[in-house]
C-alpha cells in the first residue's frame, strides 16, 4: 500500500515510521525541512503526567485575568472572525469538570505506552538524544504549588502510574540545584523524560530513508487532491485544518504560538525537565545549552518571532534560577502548536473519505504522544482496526457538532 504522510514534524514522522515498519510504501511531504515547525524549538518533554487537556475549570477566567498583566504568558489578539468565535465557544464548553476529567482520563490512557515506545524506537536504530532525568516543578507561591500538585495527583487518579512527590523549597533545591532561594516548594515526577526534539525528527527521517521510504523536503501540499496514494495521512500541525478543508472536511483548529530561546549560560543549569509554575515556562538542558520555552499566543497562523515575547520568557524565568543566566544565544524560535477547542488530539479515519486519515491537534503533547499516535494510526490504515483508546480522539466528534 502506498501511503502519503503530509507533515514532517514529530507526529507525521512517527506515523510514517510505524507505517513503513509494517510494510507500507511511505512518502512524507514536508513544506520546509523535517522538524522545522512546532517540533524544532520545544522542550522535547515526554511527560504523561502533564497530559491534561488545556480546557479546564477556571481556565477562561484565569486567561482573561492574565491578559491584563504586563508580560503575561497568554496573549489573545482578537480576531473576531466566525471561525475563531466558534472555536472559543467550543473551548468554553469544554471547560466543565466532567469534560476535563474525561479528557484527562483519555490522554493518560493514550500515553500509557509512551515510555515503552520511545525505548523501542532506540532499539530499532532511531538515533536521538534522550534524557531520563525526571521532571521537577518549581513554584514561588503556595497557589502555584497547589495547582501543579493537584494536576499531577489528578493524573494519578486518572491512571498515571508514575511517582509524584510534593517537596518543600529545601527539598527542591537539594534535588535540583538550579532552583533559587525564592522557590518555596515543588513537585517531582521522576519517571518523566525529555528528548532534544530536533534530534528525534532528524533521527526518524534518517531511519525512514535508510529503510527505503521517501522523505521529500520543500514539498508543500496545498490541496489534498494533489497527492497520489492509496491512503493519505494529514499530520500538518496547525495547517491541518486548512488542508482538510480542501477535501470539504471542516475541523475547528487554532494555532497557539509558543516561543523559546536556546542559550549557553553561566551558573548552574537544570538537571531535570524543569517547569516554572507561575511563569508557565519549561526548561530543558541539552549538553552545554539550556532551552527555555513558553508563551501561549492565539494570533492566528502567524509564525513571526516577536522579540518582546522572548524577553518575557527569560525575564519571568530569572526568579526561579539560583544563578544561571543567558550568556550566548544559539536559537530564538517561535512555532505554532495546533489546538482543537477541546484540547484533545485528532487521530483516525476521516468519515466519508475511505483513504483519508488525520493525526493532528496534539498541542503541547506532540512529542509525548507521537509514537503511540503512529502505532495506532498504522493499525487503522493498514488493518482497518478501531482501537478503543482512540474513541475520544476521532475526527467525527467535530463533524457531528457541525
Amino acid at each position: 500500500m502506498r501511503v502519503a504522510v503530509v507533515g514532517g514534524g514529530a507526529v507525521g514522522l512517527a506515523c510514517a515510521w510505524s507505517l513503513a515498519r509494517r510494510g507500507a510504501d511511505v512518502v512524507v511531504y514536508e513544506r520546509d525541512r523535517v522538524g522545522s515547525g512546532c517540533s524544532r524549538g520545544n522542550t522535547g518533554w515526554i511527560c504523561p503526567g502533564l497530559s491534561a487537556p488545556l480546557p479546564a475549570p477556571g481556565v477562561m477566567g484565569g486567561a482573561l485575568r492574565g491578559m491584563l498583566r504586563p508580560g503575561s504568558p497568554i496573549l489573545i489578539r482578537p480576531l473576531f472572525g466566525p471561525a475563531f468565535l466558534r472555536w472559543s465557544w467550543a473551548f468554553w464548553r469544554a471547560c466543565t469538570p466532567e469534560r476535563y476529567r474525561a479528557g484527562l482520563e483519555a490522554t493518560v490512557a493514550l500515553s500509557e505506552r509512551t515510555l515503552e515506545l520511545f525505548d523501542e524506537l532506540r532499539s530499532a536504530g532511531v538515533e536521538f538524544d534522550l534524557y531520563e532525568r525526571g521532571m521537577v516543578v518549581a513554584a514561588l507561591t503556595e497557589a502555584g504549588l497547589d495547582e501543579y500538585a493537584r494536576m499531577l495527583r489528578e493524573a494519578q487518579a486518572a491512571g498515571y502510574d508514575g511517582e509524584v512527590r510534593v517537596l518543600d523549597g529545601a527539598e527542591v533545591r537539594a534535588l535540583e540545584p538550579a532552583a533559587s532561594e525564592a522557590v518555596l516548594g515543588g513537585v517531582a515526577a521522576p519517571a518523566e523524560r525529555y528528548v532534544r526534539p530536533e534530534s528525534l525528527t532528524q533521527g526518524l527521517a534518517d531511519a525512514l530513508r535508510r529503510g527505503g521510504a521517501e522523505v521529500r523536503e520543500g514539498a508543500e501540499v496545498s490541496e489534498l487532491s494533489e497527492v497520489e496514494a492509496d491512503a493519505v495521512v494529514v499530520a500538518a500541525g496547525a495547517w491541518s485544518g486548512r488542508l482538510l478543508a480542501t477535501a470539504d472536511v471542516r475541523i475547528p483548529m487554532e494555532a497557539a504560538k509558543g516561543y523559546s530561546v536556546t542559550a549557553r549560560g553561566r551558573g548552574t543549569a537544570p538537571r531535570h525537565a524543569f517547569y516554572l509554575a507561575e511563569a508557565k515556562v519549561g526548561c530543558s538542558t541539552f549538553g552545554d545549552s539550556v532551552r527555555i520555552a513558553g508563551i501561549f499566543d492565539l494570533t492566528g497562523l502567524d509564525g513571526r518571532l516577536r522579540r518582546g515575547r522572548i524577553e518575557t520568557i527569560t525575564r519571568s524565568a530569572a526568579a526561579y534560577f539560583r544563578d544561571w543566566r543567558v550568556q550566548e544565544v544559539e536559537l530564538e524560535w517561535a512555532g505554532l502548536r495546533p489546538y482543537p477547542p477541546d484540547g484533545l488530539p485528532i487521530i483516525g479515519r476521516v468519515p466519508g473519505h475511505n483513504r483519508l486519515f488525520a493525526a493532528t491537534g496534539h498541542g503541547r503533547l506532540g512529542i509525548t504522544l507521537a509514537p503511540v499516535t503512529g502505532e495506532l494510526l498504522a493499525d487503522i490504515v493498514l488493518e482497518g482496526a478501531e482501537p478503543p483508546e482512540l474513541a475520544p480522539f476521532g475526527v467525527e466528534r467535530f463533524l457531528r457538532a457541525a
